[in-house]
C-alpha cells in the first residue's frame, strides 16, 4: 500500500477522504551535521519515522496515513557560517507552514501532524498552527518534534547533545547507513550560559527551564567540527531502539487522533 501522498494519483488522493486519514508532514532542514553525516540529516530523520509510522497501519486498518513531501528549507541561522547550510528566514518558514497547512484543509484533510526533525522548527510551527487554528478551530493540528518520544535519554549511551550527536547519528546509522562516516565521527560539547541545573539543550526541550539559545556558545566553521554531543557512541543497534520506540508512540498518538 502507498504511503507517499506525492506518488498517489489524484483519483486515489480523494478515496483516502472516504475514510478517517491523518496527514503526517515532514519538516527538516539543510544544514551542516559535523564532518561523518550530509547535511540531509533533519529531513532523513523525520521523514524516515514518518513513513515507518505510516506502514504501520495496513490496509486492513480503519485509518489511512499518508506521508506528505518534506519541507527541507527552513531557517538554519545557527550553523550559517558552514557550507551547505541553506535556509529561509522564520517568517517565511512559518508562512510556507501555514500556506501548506491551508491546502491541505481546503481540500478537506483534517488531521495533519507535523513531524520535526530540526529544533529551530519549533517556533514557527507553533505560529503557523496557531494561526490556522484560529480560522480552522475543528481542524486536528498536531506539531511533534520526534526526539521528544520515546523517553530517548533513557537509549542513549553518552549525555545529552543537541546536534550530529548519538541520537541522530544512530538514526542515520538506520536511516542512510551509506552516507555515514563513523571514522569521522566527534565528540565536543559546545559551553552554555547556564548551568544543566536550569537549562538542558533543545533535543530535550520537555525539561527544559529556562529559554538560554541568545547566550549559547555555538560552534564557528573553522573552530569546530559542527557536533554538539558525542557522535562516537552512536551504533545502528541504538537507531533501532530509537526507531521502535518513537514510531511505538506515533502510532499511539494516532490512533487518539482518529479515536480508534
Amino acid at each position: 500500500m502507498e504511503i507517499r501522498l506525492e506518488n498517489l494519483k489524484w483519483p486515489q488522493i480523494a478515496d483516502v477522504l472516504k475514510k478517517p486519514n491523518v496527514i503526517i508532514l515532514p519538516i527538516g532542514s539543510t544544514e551542516q551535521h559535523s564532518l561523518h553525516l550530509p547535511v540531509n540529516v533533519d529531513s532523513v530523520c523525520a521523514t524516515y519515522l514518518a513513513e515507518q509510522t505510516a506502514l504501520r497501519f495496513s490496509s486492513r486498518q480503519p485509518v489511512r496515513v499518508l506521508v506528505a513531501p518534506t519541507i527541507s528549507y527552513t531557517e538554519v541561522n545557527t550553523f550559517q557560517d558552514y557550507p551547505g547550510s541553506f535556509g529561509i528566514s522564520l517568517e517565511t518558514e512559518a508562512r510556507l507552514i501555514e500556506e501548506i497547512v491551508r491546502s491541505f484543509l481546503s481540500h478537506n484533510f483534517t488531521n495533519i501532524l507535523m513531524l520535526n526533525g530540526h529544533a529551530s522548527n519549533t517556533l514557527p510551527i507553533n505560529i503557523a498552527l496557531r494561526k490556522v487554528n484560529a480560522e480552522f478551530p475543528e481542524a486536528g493540528l498536531y506539531g511533534i518534534s520526534w526526539w521528544s518520544l520515546g523517553n530517548l535519554a533513557g537509549i542513549l549511551k553518552s549525555r545529552p547533545g543537541l546536534h550530529a550527536e548519538e541520537m541522530e547519528t544512530s538514526l542515520c546509522l538506520v536511516a542512510e547507513p551509506q552516507n555515514v562516516d563513523m571514522s569521522q565521527a566527534r565528540s565536543e560539547y559546545p559551553r552554555f550560559s547556564l548551568s544543566a541545573k536550569w537549562a538542558t539543550p533543545d533535543f530535550y526541550g520537555a525539561t527544559k527551564k529556562v529559554f538560554y539559545h541568545s547566550r549559547t556558545k555555538y560552534p564557528r566553521f573553522g573552530t569546530s567540527p559542527g557536533v554538539m554531543g558525542d557522535a562516537t557512541t552512536a551504533s545502528r543497534e541504538t537507531g533501532l531502539k530509537i526507531t521502535k520506540a518513537v514510531v511505538d508512540d506515533l502510532v499511539e498518538i494516532i490512533k487518539e487522533i482518529v479515536k480508534i
